[in-house]
């Protein structure tokens, strides 16, 4: 039988995305890919995945990783990546994204001082069977009458998560011109400003490079070019912010798009729904 499932194609490029009021912020997806490439992008939140069937592949810092059957992906808020199937038939996957706040309020209230992911990939047979039961309870339209067993669940899969794979954060620095605090503080204005219209000379110019200097060192600390770290950064918000019921048009303009058509392009280019379409998901 597994061989059979191993072998079955993905025959759309389809995701469908949830929120469950236990912990709102939260989003949860399933997704099947064929052909669809995440390009190298960032989220504001933990970011759990496990493939149910075929295997993805991304880049991570440099690195090549495999996500397959038994295996969990953990990836930290704010570390670019991108990813594609293995193979021509495809992969199908199941995400959660873990809030910040909530991985704070766990790990403080248990003295786990554990809130950073050493690895982006671990090989963990239990963890992977407790993250689909987790999900498919969490997505679940039953879910609110199973309300405190899938709270007690969660809490202790996330508590396990981070005992397990969890290391305090280090203290980065760069090997580059660019500092890490430089390139802290442009990641900053373009979280805190980001309908602003940025300039490439006027950034550049802030740090005290050229315009080529700061786009190649900006890159390789951070694995994306400014535009597309800034455009991701819009993106994530406006997922947010439509989470909330709030109007199409007035997150356009408030993250920086120029229009609810440039934004429902970029949306749909980056999540394979537009934003109505989230929205009607999720609330």
């Amino acid at each position: 039988m597994a061989k059979k499932e191993w072998r079955r194609e993905v025959t759309e490029e389809k995701i469908e995305y949830w929120r469950n009021p236990i912990v709102p912020e939260m989003e949860l997806s399933t997704a099947s890919f064929r052909q669809f490439e995440f390009a190298q992008h960032v989220h504001l939140d933990y970011h759990i995945g496990v493939v149910t069937q075929g295997g993805q592949k991304y880049q991570h810092k440099g690195k090549s990783y495999h996500l397959g059957k038994g295996c969990i992906s953990t990836l930290n808020p704010d570390e670019a990546h991108n990813g594609q199937s293995v193979e021509a038939r495809g992969y199908q996957a199941n995400v959660m994204s873990i809030p910040i706040s909530y991985v704070n309020q766990i790990t403080t209230e248990l003295n786990i001082k554990e809130q950073f992911f050493a690895s982006p990939l671990s090989w963990d047979p239990d963890l992977h069977q407790a993250f689909l039961h987790l999900h498919k309870n969490l997505t679940s339209p039953h879910a609110k009458q199973a309300q405190l067993q899938i709270e007690t669940s969660l809490m202790a899969f996330t508590t396990e998560l981070f005992e397990r794979y969890g290391s305090v954060k280090p203290t980065s620095h760069q090997q580059h011109s660019l500092s890490f605090q430089q390139v802290t503080d442009i990641k900053t204005q373009f979280h805190d400003e980001m309908h602003y219209a940025f300039q490439l000379e006027d950034l550049a110019a802030s740090v005290g490079l050229s315009k080529f200097q700061f786009l190649r060192q900006f890159k390789a600390a951070t694995g994306m070019t400014p535009h597309a770290y800034l455009k991701r950064v819009r993106l994530e918000y406006a997922k947010k912010a439509l989470a909330k019921g709030e109007a199409v048009i007035d997150i356009a303009l408030r993250v920086g798009f120029f229009d609810q058509s440039h934004l429902n392009k970029a949306f749909k280019q980056a999540f394979l729904v537009t934003p109505s379409h989230f929205q009607r998901r999720v609330i």
